[in-house]
């Protein structure tokens, strides 16, 4: 495996990043070169981090970028805690689509013996959070308007869902790994302030830096992981549910 620097991250997705007032992590999933020499095209298909701190100045920008879908995997507890804003007055729709429904704040994760890690725990997100997925990609398939995705701070759930989505459009292992590794460098301003945090309920330094971070690393081992159980991102699709014609339509979604 390449190894992957922010540098070489930076360089290569700074024309993918989109400013949000307040959202973390926002970037499109158009400009990824193919193995076969071509580019994904879906600057409409947006991956980001929570909306539920978006100024009236982000919310309509929200709306100029043209999106008309907003598929939330968080759960119903973050969903009380940290509400998404009207969206219903922009022409938005919002479908909420949890990957699970356990709680993952930071005073639950406090009382877990040992975090086990992002590779695990995306393995966990893929076996027993399919259905979340299933409607993203049929969402997609089926939409005429910009959709965006996203989770908590869009780098675990939704890091899973971009990854899905760029293996099925033909990108090579190294510029999914390089995206979902972008959200450490993008995630940074957050690290501090979720560090006091996680502190006050008793999770180390050592353990919320990791939580925070996209190590390349977990992504190579996900993708290893998709490809070993189901052969690609199609093969996964496929176990959802998803009929061939709607694979098609997600993949030429990207492609296009």
């Amino acid at each position: 495996m390449t190894d992957v620097t922010t540098a070489t991250i930076e360089q290569e997705t700074t024309d993918r990043k989109i400013h949000l007032e307040v959202a973390h992590n926002v970037r499109h999933l158009g400009g990824h070169p193919t193995a076969n020499g071509h580019h994904t095209t879906a600057s409409d298909l947006i991956r980001s981090g929570g909306l539920h701190e978006l100024t009236d100045g982000g919310l309509a920008s929200l709306a100029d970028l043209g999106v008309k879908l907003v598929v939330d995997f968080r759960s119903d507890v973050e969903h009380e805690h940290y509400p998404t804003p009207d969206l219903g007055s922009l022409g938005i729709s919002l479908t909420k689509a949890p990957v699970f429904q356990t709680d993952y704040s930071p005073g639950a994760l406090a009382q877990r013996e040992e975090y086990p890690g992002h590779a695990a725990t995306y393995r966990h997100f893929l076996t027993e959070g399919g259905g979340a997925f299933r409607t993203l990609f049929e969402t997609i398939a089926t939409a005429t308007g910009a959709v965006l995705f996203h989770c908590a701070v869009g780098k675990d759930r939704t890091g899973v869902a971009a990854a899905l989505l760029l293996e099925l459009a033909g990108v090579p292992d190294k510029h999914i790994i390089e995206d979902y590794a972008l959200s450490t460098s993008e995630l940074e301003p957050l690290v501090e302030e979720r560090l006091e945090r996680f502190e006050e309920y008793g999770i180390s330094v050592e353990t919320g830096r990791l939580m925070m971070a996209a190590p390349p690393r977990d992504m190579e081992l996900t993708l290893d992981f998709i490809r070993g159980r189901w052969g690609s991102a199609a093969g996964y699709m496929g176990a959802l549910g998803l009929s061939p014609s709607a694979i098609e339509a997600v993949r030429s979604r990207m492609l296009s």
